[in-house]
């Protein structure tokens, strides 16, 4: 582990009294001053930091209460986008538009008149042709519905909301930035902060070229965001505008800028930083703690998406009352720390010379106990990486018994191959008896279909036996079980029904064992652990399918030396008599449809009887439980 550090009287003996000690008030006076410096620096950082954590919790529910508003906003929003799918995949409405049929005007004008009561936030609903053209809209005011007649119908060909969405493919929603709603080159007062959701019908899609929008204001909604609080949350888009504001005149005032620049409230540079999304979340300015958190509209593409800043600040006076709080926690007790420093260090020098000696030996000490301690750190970090090894070394081992449990499951894709590959030889022979009959276009095109989905079918059950194999691939180990060992057969059987227990206790399935406390055999542990896994397993699984509850006995008796009985019971549903003499037959099963292939108690028939050099036999009637037999020998003879 290293060599011993040993403290020598040769260094206690090389002490000289430090220049420090020979003059008590000269050097207090060279000591104090630094520490009075320091001491009074360090006072306040720590000001600066208690006033910080202080300022933290009103922070944390600022951005608490940003966050609340956010997910509000953010469940509406998804709402939002439900409701124009919910319209735009009504099947009255995709006949009205179905292409290759003159539009049903007066169908849509239903279908949207109804749809105007899902939500009070809808104010407009209305379907633009490919130009741009509005051909049916309807307001709603209210609990009013207008229809607007066509002579009103609008141009909205150069609206950005109609060019975004005419580029919208499939399930996609465009969402607007919030605006007000102008119509006909005028601002609609009481002033209406309104966001649009649109979706194209595309031909792709058998429907009349043209996008489906439905307008919503958003008044009430954010309204509400503010509902309780003293102060009023604030809101500005990625463009530097306001969209809610405790003064309302600084929200929307023109068509040709309808949003003011929020420079009136906040200096420049914080408004870029803000925009910018740079690391200020939360910052203080002008004696108020202010948070923001972002978030953006809709799922729109980087160049179109529209972000949205939500702003809470404290009230005015809060800073002055929290600083002089912690002004008055932290500077009066610095005062009583420089007079007790004062007389420490006095202290210090006037004991200096015999506090210099201990000092010494202390650290002297220290340095050996430091070097003690980076051996100990170094071999208990080798003492951790060999008890890694051993936990991998473990697993490894663990996961190779899985494999020979696992290898069945490929039976299943290959078989379904082999069952495809028959169909198609038997296809081609049809066709060629066709080709000789004088082959019909029908036949050829009805084969090619047939074909198609055969290959398509065999090769989703090649890709599924490749899967499997590389899931095996990977579970494969190398577990030195493929020798005969000898092993404690009982403490095996332990294992495998303790590995078994949190599954059995989920279902109400009582386990237990009886037997010899210790029973030695030599044979081949990992294929009777796994044997007696897949007893478990079938037990569970088909014994007691359906029922709420079982009891799972395992007996093992040893009536000579060379030979071992285990009988494994359950008190399930039992094996119909038709079955018992084909139950260790490969794939029979009668849960096929469960995904049961068949293969479990064949493999364990072949391992007892090929492996273990023994017999397995069963005893079941419906509906009395089931019980498997088994009978091995304590020493198997490798072969040579």
């Amino acid at each position: 582990m290293g060599n011993r550090t040993t403290i020598t009287a040769s260094e206690s003996n090389t002490f000289h009294l430090p220049l420090i000690f020979r003059s008590v008030w000269q050097s207090l006076t060279i000591l104090y001053l630094p520490i009075f410096c320091i001491i009074s620096f360090l006072s306040y950082q720590i000001y600066l930091h208690i006033l910080e954590s202080n300022y933290q919790p009103y922070f944390e529910s600022q951005q608490n209460r940003l966050d609340n508003s956010m997910n509000t906003f953010s469940r509406e929003l998804g709402h939002i986008q439900q409701l124009i799918r919910l319209l735009r995949y009504n099947q009255q409405f995709e006949q009205s538009v179905q292409l290759g049929r003159p539009i049903d005007l007066s169908s849509i004008e239903k279908v949207f008149t109804d749809f105007s009561n899902v939500s009070s936030y809808i104010s407009q609903v209305r379907w633009l042709d490919k130009d741009g053209m509005e051909k049916v809209r309807i307001n709603i005011s209210g609990n009013e519905v207008v229809v607007v007649e066509q002579k009103q119908l609008q141009d909205k060909s150069q609206r950005d909301y109609f060019q975004a969405g005419m580029k919208l493919q499939g399930d996609e929603v465009y969402i607007s930035a919030i605006n007000p709603n102008i119509e006909n080159g005028k601002i609609i007062i009481p002033l209406e902060k309104t966001i649009r959701t649109v979706m194209h019908t595309a031909p792709e899609n058998g429907l009349q070229d043209g996008v489906l929008i439905i307008n919503f204001v958003l008044n009430d909604m954010l309204e509400s965001l503010n509902k309780g609080q003293d102060n009023k949350l604030r809101i500005i888009d990625n463009k530097g505008y306001w969209i809610m504001h405790p003064n309302t005149s600084l929200e929307f005032r023109s068509y040709t800028d309808y949003l003011v620049k929020t420079n009136t409230l906040l200096p420049p540079d914080v408004i870029r930083t803000i925009l910018q999304q740079q690391q200020l979340h939360n910052f203080i300015k002008d004696a108020r703690l202010i948070s923001y958190s972002a978030i953006d509209i809709g799922d729109n593409t980087p160049e179109s998406r529209h972000r949205l800043f939500f702003i809470d600040s404290s009230k005015p006076d809060l800073l002055n009352v929290v600083e002089q709080k912690v002004a008055l926690l932290v500077f009066s007790p610095t005062i009583l720390i420089l007079l007790i420093v004062f007389f420490l260090i006095w202290r210090f020098l006037y004991d200096g010379r015999k506090q210099y000696d201990l000092f010494r030996q202390l650290a002297i000490e220290k340095d050996a106990l430091a070097l003690l301690n980076q051996q100990l750190n170094i071999a208990y970090e080798q003492q951790q990486q060999m008890q890694d090894s051993m936990v991998e070394l473990r697993k490894l081992s663990s996961m190779g018994m899985m494999v020979a449990g696992l290898a069945h499951e490929l039976n299943t894709p290959l078989g379904g191959t082999k069952l495809t590959l028959s169909s198609l030889e038997s296809s081609c022979k049809q066709l060629a008896l066709a080709v000789s009959e004088g082959l019909k276009k029908s036949e050829l095109e009805d084969y090619l279909t047939k074909t198609a989905e055969t290959i398509e079918l065999a090769q989703k059950n090649i890709r599924r036996a490749s899967d499997l194999v590389t899931s095996f691939k990977r579970l494969a180990v190398d577990r030195h079980t493929d020798e005969a060992t000898v092993f404690d057969l009982m403490l095996v059987i332990k294992d495998v029904t303790t590995t078994s227990l949190p599954r059995l206790k989920g279902l109400h399935i009582k386990l237990d064992i009886s037997g010899p406390e210790q029973l030695a055999i030599q044979s081949y542990v990992g294929i009777v652990s796994q044997l007696f896994q897949n007893l478990i397993d079938n037990a569970v699984s088909h014994g007691f399918a359906r029922r709420d509850s079982g009891h799972i006995h395992i007996e093992v008796s040893q009536d000579s030396p060379e030979r071992v009985t285990v009988m494994v019971s359950d008190n399930g549903n039992g094996i119909e008599v038709e079955r018992l003499n084909k139950i260790f037959d490969p794939f029979e099963t009668g849960a096929r449809g469960e995904g049961h292939t068949g293969l479990g108690l064949h493999l364990c028939h072949q391992w007892v009887t090929q492996v273990l050099k023994g017999s397995i036999s069963v005893n079941s009637a419906p509906g009395k439980g089931t019980t498997f037999i088994l009978d091995i020998p304590t020493q198997v003879n490798e072969p040579e």
